[in-house]
């Protein structure tokens, strides 16, 4: 049956202009990764300050790695203000390892620990 490792998180832009190009990303791995298809969610009339995206699949693991690389493409979106950079959490759960997090900011990708706080999210 293999081992399972479940995404899901959100993205989130201080500027409207970005959207487009994160629709596009999305677009393209929609495209090109069947799995993924439907993954993001970019809800309509959004009453924040801040435009929001979200994203969630589950598959075999492994498929955190095609995932991984659309949000490298995400965090690297260019910023029209210096303070406006995509930001976004993503709690990536691995039947075998357990979970980590992956933080978008700063124009990077990282990956951390998941706090043990949010363990329930797993069961």
């Amino acid at each position: 049956m293999g081992t399972h490792v479940t995404i899901r998180g959100w993205v989130e832009s201080g500027d409207d202009g970005q959207v487009p190009l994160l629709r596009e990303i999305a677009g393209a791995v929609a495209a090109g990764e069947r799995r993924y298809r439907g993954g993001w969610t970019f809800p309509a009339g959004q009453p924040v300050w801040s435009t929001m995206a979200f994203f969630a699949a589950e598959g075999r693991a492994g498929c955190e790695e095609s995932v991984r690389g659309m949000l490298r493409r995400v965090a690297a979106l260019p910023a029209p203000a210096e303070d406006e950079r995509v930001r976004g959490l993503f709690r990536v759960s691995h039947e075998r390892d357990g979970a980590t997090e992956w933080q978008l900011r700063d124009g990077t990708p990282r990956c951390v620990p998941a706090p043990p706080g949010h363990d329930y999210l797993d069961a």
